[in-house]
């Protein structure tokens, strides 16, 4: 892993502060680079974390990530398909790919990849460096005042660097489960603490044990314990729930974590060697009452903790800042202030579900492990509804009519002028709403509009921005039967469809909603 780079210059200004240097406001630093957004990136820790706190990336996060163009590199560095090696004790009862893949199809192109979150925070560091980004090491934010006209940090950089005063016009919390921008923002967070759900987890190696698969212990007993390969490393997730009869669980240690092994395991010639990090996970289940005070804002775990079952957690924060990226930066041209009320409309229902359905996953997979099923408790841990396809914002004030408010799907085209292969994700990707005209006539660009593309199955047809439909998968992916106009918005949304003589209240709809 690559050590970061001191950055040397220390900015008092900038447009928008974000507090936090893990998947969430790497994820909003790298969407507001492209959009040539002034921002500080400020990270409290002065080295990277190399904890797998996480390690699924689902399928709608993979849509945000090609939108950012580093989907290649996840896909290369990680791994899809991973089998389970399920066990009784030392005997091998089953191997299969028993985790639900989610839907992989034309219109949703890729599945759930198995890469550690220390690998997946590279691949989004290189690209923000790529994007003309930096990240402040060292730098935590100490206080947080703010006026009618943006936000003043006191931000210090070690003991013995004192301290400075950044001025933003906006802040954005990405702090983790025990945000200081939450605290000092006065937003209070209410939920639950899963007392019976307590887990060791680790980053370990061993030997002895084939990295192709993920090696699975469950008993009435003990409940799960797991090694699951990272990929691109020498290293494996360590996972033990620890029986609910336990009252005081043992601190984490190498000495423990073999113990665990040979008891439960029992599988001869397999040696933890040693650990790169350990950690005792008591499972908490909480929401922000609120994600914006004023011109301070959250997102991911700095606004919701749920349980790691349905491996929806980083998911959910990359969303948070991928809808986030492109409303801060329409308000920063000029958009309506109303704007920036719909991220918390729009996302803090998706944390409410996930904390929901998670929980409900974690209880039902440690009773069905408890009664001795294990192949339905592995199983019961992800469906459909956990790839994130299916997050939709029906109710928000940016969707428009029937039709409107979910996913914008792919589909394979044909680029009109040259006969080359293309996707409608190849031509959606970028900071900018666009415009597909499903239909006969060429609709034709508007000067400070969305960039307009015309999806027609006329096989003979020609033109700039245009693709040919040639198996008519775009339009049953959009579900369109004549002449239509689907206005996307920048994070890959349907915000309307009107029929194709509707072009004048489309473009002002769009520039209304922050174009």
């Amino acid at each position: 892993m690559n050590e970061p780079t001191p950055t040397t210059a220390n900015p008092t200004t900038t447009d928008v502060l974000i507090i936090g240097a893990g998947p969430a406001g790497l994820t909003l630093a790298c969407d507001l680079a492209r959009r040539g957004i002034g921002f500080l990136l400020l990270e409290r820790s002065t080295t990277p974390s190399t904890a797998s706190r996480a390690k699924t990336i689902q399928p709608r996060t993979m849509e945000v990530v090609d939108d950012l163009g580093v989907a290649g590199r996840v896909l290369t560095q990680g791994r899809v398909n991973v089998p389970t090696r399920r066990y009784d004790r030392e005997q091998v009862v089953s191997e299969a790919v028993e985790l639900a893949g989610g839907a992989h199809t034309t219109d949703a192109p890729y599945p759930p990849v198995w890469l550690s979150q220390p690998r997946f925070e590279q691949i989004l560091r290189d690209r923000l460096a790529e994007l003309g980004g930096a990240i402040h090491w060292g730098s935590e934010v100490t206080d947080l005042q703010q006026d009618d006209d943006g936000v003043a940090a006191t931000v210090t950089a070690g003991p013995d660097a004192g301290s400075r005063t950044v001025r933003a016009r906006y802040a954005v919390g990405a702090d983790g489960g025990r945000s200081t921008v939450r605290a000092l923002a006065g937003i209070d967070m209410h939920g639950v603490s899963l007392t019976d759900q307590r887990w060791h987890l680790g980053d370990v190696r061993v030997t002895g044990l084939s990295r192709h698969c993920q090696h699975l212990w469950t008993s009435k007993e003990d409940g799960l314990l797991s090694l699951f390969p990272l990929p691109g490393t020498d290293l494996w997730q360590f996972q033990a729930s620890i029986p609910a009869d336990q009252a005081e669980p043992e601190e984490p240690s190498l000495e423990l974590f073999r113990r665990i092994f040979a008891e439960r395991a029992t599988v001869p010639g397999v040696v933890i060697q040693d650990v790169a990090w350990l950690s005792l996970y008591r499972i908490n289940v909480v929401l922000a009452d609120r994600y914006r005070s004023g011109r301070i804002l959250l997102a991911g775990d700095a606004g919701h903790i749920h349980s790691p079952a349905g491996g929806q957690g980083m998911n959910t924060g990359i969303q948070d800042a991928y809808n986030l990226g492109w409303k801060l930066a329409a308000l920063l041209d000029g958009a309506d202030p109303a704007l920036l009320d719909t991220y918390e409309h729009e996302r803090r229902p998706v944390a409410r579900n996930v904390l929901d359905d998670s929980t409900t996953r974690l209880g039902n997979v440690m009773r069905t492990a408890a009664a001795g099923d294990g192949p339905s408790a592995q199983q019961g841990l992800t469906d459909d509804r956990t790839t994130g396809l299916g997050i939709a914002y029906t109710g928000s004030p940016l969707t428009h009519g029937p039709g409107a408010g979910v996913r914008a799907p792919d589909a394979p085209c044909r680029n009109a002028d040259t006969g080359s292969p293309t996707r409608l994700f190849d031509l959606l990707r970028g900071p900018q709403w666009t415009l597909l005209s499903f239909g006969s006539d060429a609709v034709q660009q508007a000067p400070d509009g969305p960039r307009t593309i015309r999806v027609t199955t006329d096989l003979t047809a020609t033109g700039a921005n245009t693709v040919i439909d040639t198996d008519d998968l775009a339009h049953h992916a959009y579900r369109v039967t004549g002449d239509e106009l689907v206005l996307i918005r920048p994070d890959g949304y349907i915000a309307t469809r009107r029929p194709a003589d509707d072009l004048a209240a489309v473009l002002a709809l769009a520039a209304t909603n922050g174009l």
